[in-house]
């Protein structure tokens, strides 16, 4: 029996199709991972490098604005200046310094006695995740802060411009009174010929001013076709000097600038509800920062992940998504539903709402961005410590006043110790203090 094993072009046809379609399956399916397997390990190591620099220039730029408020809060630098009081200054200087500031501040006579050494031994002490968290918190706080200062300048200006056009419209209404009832409409006859030349005066005016316009569009149009010669070759030209600078550069540079910026709020929300909102996240942010709270938004809003869907032969796949919403008991949800009920007019409160909930989950996102940032900064540090003692007589006001100054204004100075003794003879107390001098550079 002979079979007949011969294909036809449509058979050969459907089976080239048929081969084609799972070559193209086993691409997408396995072709990722394929490369992974076989592809170069130093482009991996070096795509490392590239982005640990990354990391180093992000943390290094973000740190400049957090050191300078830093050091002004503790009383590590003066007001106005950039450095710590202890850079190229020896400490026992600056602490004698200080200190002597500190007391004569207090009212404390000059006749005290005191003694400082310098504490044998360096403990090094270990920065924790929390403590950078912190740091990332802090500089979301002042940003807060000047983004507060900011809209409130715009309310009151907004606030003066109305008072002012109130003002303007209420003497206008009296102008018009008052040429009501003293009736200046006698002389008629020569105001029409006053105003008769007065209008021959500005149409020669017009005329000579169409003439300088005519000339000034001639060398705008000249001017104008400079610039453009100049953007097209990427070149532009400041105005304080004759210094070119590459436009694609300067581009960049903003950018790279803008990336470790905080989002503002929605400019939809009202800027009387933004002022309002501003202060309820500076309160939630200062007790998180001294300890009352462990979290900041994490308990405003949940994240729920949809897994990817490979579909068939990849026709049907979905990305993996996420969906955020905020939880019923947010304290940020319910003051934004008072805020928008007490407002003056009516507004969207489901497009508003997801507005907010979308800066909160960006922020949540910074935020951890750039704690991942800090990830190279040493994980330990080593302070100088001084031991101070103190010995005075003043009256107790004097002691509570000096207590008060070193707990505000020099937090470096810690009182770790304190004896009191009456003096019988005089209405004072005497006073041994025990200080500690904890200097971080």
């Amino acid at each position: 029996m002979n079979l007949d094993l011969q294909l036809t072009t449509q058979t050969k046809l459907l089976i080239g199709i048929l081969g084609l379609v799972l070559i193209i399956a086993l691409v997408t399916q396995w072709g990722p991972g394929l490369y992974k397997m076989f592809s170069d390990e130093e482009m991996a190591v070096k795509k490392q490098t590239l982005q640990t620099s990354k990391d180093l220039v992000a943390a290094s730029r973000m740190l400049i604005p957090i050191e300078v408020g830093l050091f002004e809060k503790t009383g590590l630098a003066e007001e106005g200046q950039d450095a710590s009081i202890f850079n190229d200054n020896f400490p026992e200087t600056v602490i004698r310094s200080k200190i002597t500031s500190i007391v004569k501040e207090a009212g404390i006579p000059r006749n005290y006695q005191w003694n400082m050494e310098p504490i044998p031994g360096k403990k090094t002490e270990k920065i924790s995740p929390h403590a950078r968290r912190n740091l990332i918190n802090f500089l979301y706080l002042e940003k807060l802060k000047t983004e507060r200062d900011i809209l409130q300048f715009e309310i009151e200006d907004e606030q003066q411009t109305q008072e002012d056009a109130e003002v303007q419209a209420e003497e206008e209404m009296m102008d018009l009174l008052m040429n009501a009832w003293l009736d200046e409409t006698e002389d008629i006859p020569e105001k029409e010929e006053h105003e008769s030349n007065n209008m021959d005066i500005e149409e020669n005016e017009d005329e000579a001013s169409e003439d300088i316009k005519e000339d000034d569009s001639n060398n705008r149009d000249i001017e104008e076709n400079e610039d453009e010669d100049k953007i097209e070759n990427g070149i532009e030209k400041q105005q304080d000097g004759d210094v070119y600078t590459d436009k694609a550069d300067s581009d960049m540079n903003q950018n790279q600038s803008n990336e470790e910026d905080f989002v503002s709020l929605p400019e939809d929300i009202p800027i009387t509800i933004r002022v309002e909102l501003i202060d309820v996240l500076l309160s939630m942010i200062e007790q998180q920062l001294v300890g009352a709270e462990t979290t900041l938004f994490e308990k405003e809003f949940y994240k729920l992940q949809k897994e990817s869907k490979a579909g068939f032969f990849g026709f049907g796949s979905k990305k993996p998504s996420t969906e955020i919403s905020f939880n019923p008991n947010s304290q940020i949800l319910s003051t934004f539903l008072i805020l928008i009920k007490d407002y003056e007019s009516e507004l969207d409160k489901k497009h508003l709402s997801s507005l907010l909930l979308q800066y909160l989950e960006n922020i949540q996102t910074q935020i951890e961005e750039l704690t991942k940032g800090l990830r190279l900064a040493p994980s330990t540090y080593t302070p100088e410590s001084y031991s101070i003692k103190i010995k005075f007589k003043a009256e107790l006001d004097k002691l509570v006043n000096l207590n008060r100054i070193i707990e505000t204004s020099s937090k470096w100075l810690m009182v770790r110790d304190l004896k009191i003794s009456t003096d019988n003879k005089q209405d004072k107390i005497t006073v041994e203090l025990f200080l500690i001098a904890r200097i971080y550079q």
